[in-house]
């Protein structure tokens, strides 16, 4: 489906959920986003149900356990021994985690099976040919990736986990169950939606609210000046630069991996504008995915504005949960009573921050260059937490340096670098082409190739460079003005009658004409099949 199809899509479904009374307003976004997916391919919709009945029927089973538990439990509570109390409490949790780790297995299986099969067979197929000197025969399998199974999946299994834990009761209504798992917009690329968040939004009909629906229209239009402008016009560049970098320089490597930077941001971010946008049309709020990243001072606080909801999830459900195992809360002891309370407290937090990364990295794909681009990232930040001490009295000895404006600037520049040092690894086919760009960027510039019309063969006119640098800098500019606390579409939104709409049509125009007129192509969000 392209971006203007799902405009008018969108826009074409919300009239008619208000147009249909309050109460079947939640069957009619059901009806709408089982039919948005059916349109992406009625083979992949054995998937989402499955997910949708497994876990709706594995945590309704849960919760009533529990309930059944905590009834007999108090209608004997006087017959009862402390120890039959006990005992009966152990089975219950016994089952309930039969379960819970079957539903899991199953889910998570579908997902390792559809995304990771095909390359791992590959890896067997490499690992046999070496020992038996043939050339291995390439698997096959042509498997089916569903839209968005990774964000559906993994909002489905931090809803079951939620329920497992008690923090809240397992959803009765199987129809309100798969809205909240299959609710079109988010199925394009998340955010990954909490239940507790979500789902009382989804279950209410919303009534016809003409100021937020302005607020989602005004939004969409940004995520599409951010897709369409900016992410799908750098994308011939980005494509060439990687594909052939025997062929260029460091320094044009450099703007590759640059161009890639804000590629991958506009694409990603400027996507889940749209969606949140498209959200609003029906009075939903999603959680919030991006929050202006490239200003961060650290790289620790990069991961926690950018993808926000899969960071929360894996801070969640992997990193807290692996912290607060048996083994880290002995070697959290063991380091107290020998190296001290910093240690204690950061080397497991190290070691979590290893284990998230190293999973993000296989999130994004089986292949060797995600997982060094998650580890990376991860022993970045674990070295940071343990070295945490150091940088502390280094702020303290240079109080005013610390407190500059200067010092912050720096910080900003070096937290970029280190994400797009991260960002060869993430973009390249092979591992092997990463180091070998990293080692043309440090060794082998070519600074020639700036001059003499290498940047007119990558794909881009001189009017694509002109229209980027244009919409990069009202982009950095409208994030400076975010970053400083002004709410930009409250200020768009509230200007005289005459400036908002000369300000709406402007970007508008902007959009239309700069997309008509691009030499590149278009494509689909980066996400939407993870």
């Amino acid at each position: 489906m392209s971006l203007f199809t799902l405009v008018f899509f969108s826009f074409l479904c919300a009239g008619f959920y208000y147009l249909c009374p309050l109460r079947f307003r939640p069957a009619v976004l059901l009806l709408v986003s089982y039919a948005f997916y059916a349109y992406h391919g009625l083979n992949a919709l054995p998937f989402i149900l499955v997910t949708t009945a497994s876990t709706y029927l594995g945590a309704l089973a849960i919760g009533r356990l529990g309930e059944s538990s905590r009834a007999y439990l108090r209608e004997h509570r006087d017959t009862l021994s402390a120890a039959e109390k006990k005992a009966r409490k152990q089975r219950v949790r016994a089952r309930q985690r039969m379960l819970f780790l079957l539903t899991l297995l199953l889910n998570f299986g579908i997902l390792a099976a559809l995304k990771y099969l095909e390359p791992l067979l590959g890896l067997g197929a490499a690992l046999a040919g070496a020992v038996t000197g043939r050339e291995p025969a390439p698997p096959a399998l042509d498997l089916l990736l569903p839209l968005g199974i990774s964000f559906y999946t993994f909002q489905s299994m931090g809803y079951l986990i939620d329920v497992y834990n008690g923090k809240y009761a397992a959803e009765k209504n199987p129809a309100r169950f798969a809205l909240y798992v299959s609710f079109f917009p988010q199925l394009i690329q998340g955010p990954i939606g909490r239940y507790d968040q979500l789902g009382p939004q989804l279950a209410s009909g919303h009534r016809f609210d003409f100021e937020e629906i302005k607020r989602g229209a005004l939004l969409m239009l940004w995520g599409f000046f951010k897709k369409k402008v900016i992410a799908d016009r750098a994308l011939p560049l980005v494509e060439e630069v990687f594909a052939n970098q025997s062929a260029y320089g460091g320094a044009v490597i450099v703007i590759g991996v640059l161009f890639y930077s804000l590629q991958q941001y506009t694409d990603f971010s400027g996507g889940i504008d749209l969606v949140t946008g498209v959200a609003q049309l029906f009075g939903i709020r999603l959680a919030p995915n991006f929050r202006r990243p490239y200003f961060s001072v650290s790289l620790g606080e990069f991961w926690r504005r950018w993808h926000i909801s899969l960071g929360s999830w894996m801070r969640d459900y992997v990193f807290y949960p692996f912290a607060l195992t048996r083994p880290m809360n002995r070697l959290s002891k063991m380091l107290k009573k020998r190296v001290g309370t910093h240690m204690a407290r950061a080397l497991p937090a190290a070691l979590g921050n290893i284990l998230v990364f190293f999973l993000v990295g296989i999130w994004h794909g089986a292949q060797m260059n995600y997982v060094l681009w998650g580890l990376y990232n991860g022993v970045i930040l674990a070295c940071t937490a343990l070295a945490d001490p150091l940088y502390k009295r280094a702020c303290e000895r240079l109080p005013r340096l610390t407190a500059s404006r200067g010092f912050y600037v720096f910080r900003v520049l070096r937290t970029f670098l280190i994400v797009n040092i991260g960002w060869y690894f993430d973009r390249c086919v092979r591992a092997g082409d990463a180091f070998a760009m990293l080692g043309k960027t440090l060794f082998d510039p070519r600074l020639s190739q700036l001059s003499d019309g290498t940047l007119l063969c990558l794909g881009l006119k001189p009017g694509d460079y002109a229209v980027l640098l244009a919409a990069t800098l009202l982009l950095f500019a409208v994030s400076l003005l975010q970053e400083a606390g002004v709410r930009v579409r409250d200020a768009v939104l509230s200007r005289p009658l005459a400036l908002r709409w000369a300000l709406i049509y402007a970007l508008l125009l902007f959009t239309l004409w700069t997309f008509s007129g691009s030499s590149s192509g278009t494509g689909g969000f980066m996400y939407a099949v993870f």
